[in-house]
This record gives structure tokens, sequence and C-alpha cells, in this order.
């Protein structure tokens, strides 16, 4: 079976789960009722990773103890070979939706900011086919690329916060969220539809990690980091913007860039580091795309993942042209309960999968006694 999985460490796997948590964090789940109730997505936003990151953390835990080696081994043991099919076609829908919304956002950043004489199409004429060819050469590519990019592009995102540092102002964050810690938890546990699918490829690829053990000190890794860049961005968003004018703001990451264009002497910046945000994008999209046909082929034994990655790219591109000629709503069904649908059936195998391993070895040391 050609999976063009190949092997990688734990370096590669934290910056490839860095990335895609960033990108899935900063650009996918940065909308305007996020904003409602004040500016609490410096909470709600590294919440989400963290959540993600509990279920990650419960998952491996129940791979361990039972000696499963990935997480669709994982399935049939808690549930059977037929429920088990069942999670595999609800991880390749999550993860392709996941490489869906990450590149639409992109795309229309792309098409609005920069590319505004032409359509849309030809930008994402230029955005999907990367992305497939990244993910056509598997995932030891993509890891390696992470790998090379990843410090590149948390260091390029620390230092636009760093320069616009005089104009913070603590008074923006207020008011508090201190009355709406409840609409809080609720953003925090809504977004988990972008944080968790990307957690849950890399237990998929356990074995190209080199085990669950170090697949879980990659992810461990990447999510704390994660958290704390995010955390870092939304702080300086929220002393830079008002609640009220977030509520009205297209990308608050680049209007902040873009602020300190206008203040300083540093032209073009705005554009630059928006490239590089699109680099960090192509590697998360690539990576969800390729861990998408990556499930579909090893469950039902396709013994070439690389026509599996094309036609999903094709689907993809065919997805993205059509939404934004106003005709596909289908994916929002995603963003409003893949919460529910990521977070309550694997925790249910998670406690399944424990309970039962439990068992197991207690009936082998009764039968051993005996």
């Amino acid at each position: 079976m050609k999976l063009c999985q190949g092997r990688v460490g734990k370096q590669e796997g934290a910056n490839l789960i860095g990335i895609a948590l960033v990108s899935s964090a900063l650009f996918v789940l940065d909308i305007a009722e996020a904003y409602q109730y004040g500016n609490g997505t410096y909470v709600s936003f590294p919440g989400a990773i963290l959540l993600a990151l509990v279920l990650f953390l419960l998952l491996a835990g129940a791979m361990r103890a039972s000696g499963q080696k990935d997480l669709l081994a994982l399935m049939d043991f808690a549930f059977g070979k037929f429920v088990g099919n069942i999670f595999s076609a609800l991880i390749c829908v999550l993860l392709f939706a996941n490489a869906y919304f990450l590149i639409s956002r992109f795309a229309t950043m792309v098409h609005a900011l920069v590319f505004m004489k032409v359509t849309l199409f030809p930008v994402l004429l230029w955005i999907v086919p990367v992305v497939i060819y990244i993910a056509f050469h598997g995932f030891e590519c993509i890891a390696r690329i992470a790998k090379c990019f990843g410090v590149i592009l948390g260091a390029c995102l620390l230092l636009s916060l760093l320069f616009p540092i005089d104009g913070y102002e603590a008074y923006r964050l207020f008011p508090l969220p201190l009355n709406h810690w409840d609409t809080i938890a609720a953003d925090a546990f809504t977004g988990t539809f972008a944080t968790i699918p990307a957690m849950l490829a890399l237990l998929c690829m356990a074995q190209g990690m080199q085990g669950v053990q170090s697949a879980k000190k990659a992810g461990i890794i990447g999510a704390a980091v994660s958290i704390g860049l995010v955390a870092a961005v939304q702080v300086a968003i929220g002393m830079t913007f008002t609640y009220t004018e977030l509520q009205n703001m297209f990308v608050p990451l680049y209007r902040l860039n873009l602020k300190l264009v206008q203040e300083s002497y540093f032209f073009r910046l705005d554009k630059m580091l928006l490239f590089l945000w699109l680099i960090g994008a192509l590697i998360a999209g690539a990576y969800y795309l390729y861990g998408a046909g990556f499930v579909f082929c090893r469950r039902w034994s396709r013994y070439d993942i690389r026509p599996a990655v094309i036609a999903a790219g094709i689907i993809l591109l065919c997805c993205l042209t059509t939404e934004h000629m106003g005709q596909l709503q289908a994916f929002q069904v995603v963003r409003q309960y893949g919460s529910w649908l990521l977070v309550v059936p694997f925790t249910a195998a998670a406690a399944v999968a424990l309970v039962k391993s439990h068992f197991l070895k207690k009936k082998g040391q009764t039968d051993e006694k005996a």
C-alpha cells in the first residue's frame, strides 16, 4: 500500500501541528460573532486549542493502554469494524472541511487585499494546485516543509506584534468578559471544529511519527506553542482595536499590520506578512488534504494515496469555486455542529477503549493465576 507516509520525528510533528493550529485558530475562528460580548477571544481561541489537546491526550492514553498503533485501530478496538468505518468517514469529512475553510479564507484575503482587479477563480487556481502538489508528496514531505518554515513563521508573527507596541492601550480590552464566561466557554467549545481535526490526523498517522508516544510529545509541544502564540496575537489585537471596531473588521491581524505600515517606514510589510501567513496556510491545507486521503485509503484498502489526493484537491477546488459563486452553504453545518461531532463520539471512544482494555488486562491476570 503506497500511502507516502514516511517517517518523521517530534520536531517535524510539533512544527506541523503548530502551523495547523495557529492558522486555523487565527483565520478560521476569527469571525465577527466572536466579539459580540466584548473581546474575549484571547481566552476562547486558546481555549479551543486547549480542549483539542485534552481530547488528544485522552485518545493517546487510550491507544497506549489498549496497545493500538493508531487512531483507526483504536476505533475498531472500541466499537468494531462497522462503527469504525463511520468514525473514519467522519474524520475524512472534517479534515476536508478544515482544508476548505482555511483555503477559502486565504483565497478571499488574497483576492480582497492584493489581487483586487481579477476574479477569484484565478486566485484559487494559484493556491489550490500548490496545496495538492505538497499533499501529493506525502506526510514526510509536508512535515519537513513545516519544520523548515515553523520557526520562521512563528518569529515573524511575534515580530509583527512587537513593531506596533507603542500603539497598544490596555483600556481597549474593556469591558472585560467577566459576565460572559458561559459565552466564552461556548465559543471555545464551538471552535474545536477547527482545532481537533489537526490533532486527530496526527494520531491517525502515529506510525509515521514513529509511535504513539512520539506523536503525543509532538502534539503537546505544538499545541502549547500554539496556545501562547494565539493568545498573544488576540491580546495585541484587543489592545489595538475596541470590540465594537472588531465586530465590523475583516482580518484584524492584517489591519494591525496595516496600521503599522501607515505609522512607520515599513512599506509593504503588510503584504509580505500576508504571504508568509499564506505559506503556513498552504502547509496546513496540504496536511488536512493528505490526512483525509490517508484515512480514506487506509480504511478502504486503496493501494495508492496519490489519486485520492488529486481527486480530493479537485473536489476542493470545485467546492471553493461554487461557494464563492454564492451557491454552497453545506459546510456551514460543519461550522455549527462539527464540535459536537468531534468531542462527544471521540470522548466516548476513548472511554470505551480504556474500560475495555482494563477488563481485558484484568481477565488476563485472572487467567494467569488460574
